[in-house]
């Protein structure tokens, strides 16, 4: 993961990785990850951000929600709505 994909976590062995600390989230430990071609993402962000006291987390968040949008202007054909379904399998055709 490069430090633009995500500024305060990097991948490391197949775990993620705090950059600060060095310490990985356990694999029992849930995480959640948007995407900024996700539609939604950048409102999501933006609730949490209303949720944060005022201070440096929440400034990064604020900082993410920019990243967000500046992403989304500059790469409108590849926003889309969200799923959770894998890719499908692309056809084969017989002649």
């Amino acid at each position: 993961m490069d430090l633009a994909q995500d500024p305060k976590y990097r991948a490391v062995d197949g775990a993620i990785v705090n950059r600060e600390t060095g310490e990985a989230i356990p694999a029992d430990e849930p995480v959640f990850i948007f995407r900024a071609r996700d539609v939604h993402a950048r409102e999501a962000l933006e609730a949490y951000a209303c949720v944060l006291e005022p201070g440096e987390h929440r400034d990064a968040v604020c900082q993410r929600v920019a990243d967000f949008a500046r992403f989304a202007y500059a790469h409108p054909d590849r926003m889309k709505a969200p799923d959770s379904a894998p890719p499908a399998a692309p056809e084969h055709t017989t002649t």
